[in-house]
C-alpha cells in the first residue's frame, strides 16, 4: 500500500508520540487488582466491589465524553488539547492507585479507587482525541486510515514490549524491597515518558486542528447531545461494533487481571508475567506491521476481524492446556496476541465507519462521539470484569498469602483460558448484523469528505 509522503511522515510522527503515550495505562490497567489485594490487603470481595462501582461511574463519565471532546472550541483546536491535559490527569491517577499509606484498609481501597477512575476515565479523553486526529490527518483516503492507525498500534505494542519487561525489574530495583516504592517510582518515570509524547503529538498535528475557536464556526458545527445519543442506538453499525467490544474487552480484562495471579499462584514467579508480556507485545507489534495491507488482501476490515477473531478464540482457549507451565503460558498468548492485533489494528476504524455512516446517511456530523463509544465499551467490560473476577478469587479462596491448591489452580488455569476464548469467538455471530460492505464504506468515506470537510475540497 502506498502512501503520499506527508502521510508517511506524520505514520512515523503517530508511531512514536503512541509509543510514548502507551505508558499512561501501563500501571494501573496490569497491576491495579495487585494494589487492591496484595499491597494494601484488600479483600477480593471488596475489591470486586470497588472496581465495579468505579467502572460504573466511568461508564457515565464515557458516555459523554466523546461530546466533550466533539464540542471543545479553543485557539488550540478541537483535539489536541486533550492530549496534554488529560494525560496529566491520568498519570496523576497512576500514582494514587500505588499511594499505599496509613492502616486504614478501606482508605486504602477509597484512594486506589479514585486513583483508578481518574487513570481510565481520562483515556477515554485522549483515545477519542487521538483517533479524530487520525480522521483528520487522512481525510478521505481510507486506505490511508488503516495506515495510520497500523502505525499508532505498532507503537503501542513498542511500548508494552518494553513496559511488559521492565515494569517488574524496575519495582524490584527501585523499590530496593519496597514494592509500593518501586512502583511510585517507576509510575514517575513513565509519566516523563508520556507527557513528552503528549506534547509532541500535540505540535506535530497542529494543521489538522487549527484555532476553532470563531463564534461562527460554533454555531455553525454544534451537535446537539440527544443527536450524538441517536447516532449510536438506531445506528446497526454502531451497536455492532459496540457490542461485540463490550464481549471482546471482558474477556481480555479477565485474562489481564487473572494473569498476575496465574503467574504467581500458579506458576509461582512473578518474573513470569514480564516474559509472558514481553513476548506477547512483541508478536502484537509484528501483527500490527501488517495488519493494514494484509486487510485489503484478505478482502476488508470486516472480513479481516472475523477471520482473526476466531484465531485468537482458539489460542486463548489453549491456555487451558498449556499454561501451568510458563513457557506454555507465553506460547499460548503469544500466539493470541499476534491474532489479537490484527482486530486492535482495525477496531478503531470501524466505529470510523460508523460515524461516516452515519454522516452519510443523516448529515450530522457525530464522528467524534462515536469513536467514543469504544471507551464506553471498554468502561463496561471493565466492571463486568470486575465482577467476574470477584467471582472467580472467591470460588478458589484466594488468600494472598498462600499458594493454590491443585484444584484452584487448574481452575484460575481454566478461567484464564475460557474468559478471553468466549470473549473473542462470541463476536463473530454478533457481526452478522453489521451489513455495510467495505466496499461501500470506502465510496462513503469518499462522499462524506468532499461534501463536508472543508480541508480536502
Amino acid at each position: 500500500m502506498s502512501t503520499k509522503p506527508s502521510l508517511q511522515k506524520m505514520g512515523i510522527v503517530v508511531a512514536f508520540a503512541n509509543l510514548m503515550m502507551g505508558f499512561s495505562l501501563t500501571m494501573s490497567q496490569n497491576y491495579a487488582t495487585y494494589s487492591y489485594t496484595d499491597l494494601a490487603k484488600v479483600d477480593a470481595t471488596t475489591m470486586s466491589v470497588c472496581m465495579t462501582t468505579v467502572n460504573v461511574i466511568a461508564v457515565i463519565v464515557t458516555l459523554i465524553s466523546g461530546a466533550i471532546v466533539s464540542s471543545t472550541r479553543s485557539r488550540f483546536g478541537n483535539f489536541r488539547p486533550w492530549l496534554v491535559g488529560a494525560s496529566a490527569v491520568c498519570m496523576a491517577g497512576g500514582f494514587l492507585i500505588f499511594f499505599n499509606i496509613g492502616n486504614s484498609v478501606i482508605l486504602k481501597a477509597v484512594i486506589i479507587s479514585i486513583g483508578y477512575l481518574l487513570a481510565n476515565s481520562t483515556m477515554d479523553f485522549i483515545y477519542t482525541a487521538k483517533a479524530a486526529l487520525l480522521g483528520k490527518i487522512a481525510g478521505a483516503d481510507s486506505a490511508g486510515r488503516d495506515f495510520l492507525v497500523g502505525r499508532q498500534w505498532q507503537g503501542s505494542a513498542i511500548c508494552y514490549v518494553i513496559s511488559g519487561f521492565a515494569v517488574v525489574p524496575l519495582v524490584a530495583l527501585l523499590g530496593s524491597g519496597n514494592e509500593t516504592l518501586g512502583f511510585l517510582l517507576t509510575q514517575l518515570i513513565f509519566t516523563i515518558i508520556v507527557m513528552a509524547g503528549a506534547f509532541w503529538m500535540f505540535k506535530a498535528s497542529a494543521q489538522y486542528d487549527p484555532d476553532n475557536s470563531d463564534e461562527a464556526a460554533v454555531n455553525a458545527e454544534k451537535v446537539k447531545f440527544s443527536e450524538m445519543l441517536k447516532a449510536v442506538v438506531t445506528n446497526r453499525q454502531a451497536l455492532t461494533v459496540v457490542l461485540c467490544d463490550i464481549v471482546r474487552f471482558t474477556g481480555y480484562y479477565c485474562l489481564f487481571s487473572m494473569m498476575v495471579y496465574q503467574c504467581t499462584k500458579v506458576i509461582g514467579d512473578m518474573m513470569a508475567m514480564s516474559y509472558v508480556l514481553s513476548a506477547s507485545n512483541f508478536c502484537s507489534f509484528l501483527g500490527a506491521s501488517i495488519a493494514p495491507s494484509l486487510a485489503q488482501k484478505i478482502g476488508g476490515r470486516k472480513r479481516t476481524v472475523a477471520l482473526f477473531g476466531l484465531l485468537t478464540g482458539l489460542s486463548f482457549a489453549s491456555i487451558g492446556l498449556l499454561g501451568k507451565s510458563m513457557w506454555g503460558f507465553v506460547v499460548s498468548c503469544s500466539l493470541a496476541f499476534f491474532f489479537m492485533s490484527f482486530i486492535d489494528t482495525l477496531d478503531m476504524m470501524l466505529y470510523m465507519d460508523a460515524g461516516e455512516y452515519w454522516l452519510h446517511k443523516t448529515g450530522k456530523d457525530t464522528r467524534p462521539y462515536l469513536i467514543s463509544m469504544y471507551n464506553v465499551a471498554v468502561k463496561v467490560a471493565l466492571a463486568l470484569s470486575s465482577v467476574a473476577l470477584g467471582v472467580i478469587l472467591n470460588a478458589i479462596h484466594y488468600n494472598p498469602d498462600a499458594m493454590l491448591d491443585a484444584a484452584g489452580s487448574a481452575t484460575l488455569t481454566w478461567c484464564t483460558a475460557l474468559a478471553p476464548a468466549i470473549g473473542y469467538l462470541l463476536p463473530l455471530a454478533i457481526m452478522l448484523f453489521h451489513k455495510v460492505s467495505d466496499k461501500e464504506m470506502t465510496q462513503i468515506i469518499k462522499e462524506n469528505a468532499q461534501k463536508y470537510d472543508t480541508a480536502t475540497k
